[in-house]
């Protein structure tokens, strides 16, 4: 059974609470340029991250920067109960800014991205989670500025958390047979996403079938060997276009792509935007200092509230 137990927002936030008592997995492939916010209220899931999975017990919370994979799968226990907060950074800035804090990329810093939380801190940050929530719901006079500030305090009390590790814990990472050989093969294609390597010639570079690589690749990530490739690929490119000189063509050449024209298909496929805006974009946003995005992604990797 599933139970939505809460579902609001306010400008920039939207916050979901679901209980579900069945095994779920996360069918959905997930890549989107919002922040996340992954509170983890009763259960334990196992939270795929980039090329990590990690073992997501009650009172953990999980920080997702924009343009990360992620994915959360079941670990047999069944029963779990979450809340899921997508944030906007844009509607966010101005309050962000009066309030003196270097902005959701500081908040969101990369590393340390699930936080453990000792059993005598869970009641104070529950208490702060269901506070946004009564917040959202009451529709009382000022209740956007008090979800922002709820918010905020959220954010900042796990941040220092994580920053000073007064409280934070070691997030134990997936040790099965199938999570591990995931790791290798995610580890060597963010690294070598120029690889012209076939799914068998993966397979065999890492002692493994076709088939079973093939099944438990999209079973941990939901996403497909030769998708998650292209995924690292048009990453590294978004690198390339905003940081080098490199050309539109040069560029599709180093990450082993045979013409210009498939790599401009398959970057629009994942950024919904092609090569050539997308390093205007950069070049605008890094001469005054904005974080660079790529942008809205395509529909089909995005769905509100998938976990």
């Amino acid at each position: 059974m599933e139970q939505i137990r809460f579902r609001g927002a306010a400008e920039g936030i939207e916050m979901d609470r679901v209980m579900r008592d069945r095994e779920y997995s996360m069918a959905a492939r997930h890549f989107h340029n919002t922040y996340e916010l992954y509170y983890l209220l009763e259960g334990e899931r196992y939270y795929f991250i980039d090329q990590e999975t990690y073992l997501v017990k009650e009172g953990d919370a999980v920080f997702i920067r924009p343009e990360q994979i992620h994915k959360t799968s079941d670990t047999g226990k069944g029963r779990h109960e979450r809340i899921l907060l997508q944030i906007q950074e844009e509607p966010l800035r101005p309050f962000l800014k009066v309030c003196r804090t270097g902005g959701l990329e500081e908040l969101f810093e990369p590393g340390a991205a699930v936080i453990g939380i000792p059993e005598d801190k869970k009641d104070e940050v529950k208490g702060l989670f269901f506070s946004l929530e009564r917040e959202l719901g009451s529709r009382q006079e000022h209740g956007m500025v008090m979800a922002r500030l709820l918010l905020l305090q959220i954010l900042l009390t796990l941040s220092r958390c994580r920053q000073k590790k007064t409280w934070y814990q070691e997030p134990p990472i997936a040790q099965t047979w199938k999570h591990q050989k995931v790791r290798e093969v995610a580890r060597y294609l963010t690294r070598h996403p120029e690889t012209p390597e076939s799914l068998g010639e993966l397979a065999a570079r890492f002692y493994v079938s076709r088939s079973y690589l093939s099944r438990i690749f999209k079973e941990v990530t939901s996403f497909t060997v030769n998708e998650y490739k292209n995924i690292s690929r048009i990453k590294k490119s978004q690198n390339l276009l905003a940081h080098s000189a490199c050309s539109i063509t040069e560029i599709a050449e180093i990450l082993g792509y045979e013409t210009v024209t498939y790599y401009e298909r398959v970057f629009k496929k994942y950024t919904a935007t092609t090569p050539l805006k997308y390093r205007n974009k950069a070049k605008t946003e890094l001469g005054t200092g904005s974080r660079v995005s790529a942008g809205p992604i395509s529909e089909p990797l995005h769905r509100p509230f998938p976990l």
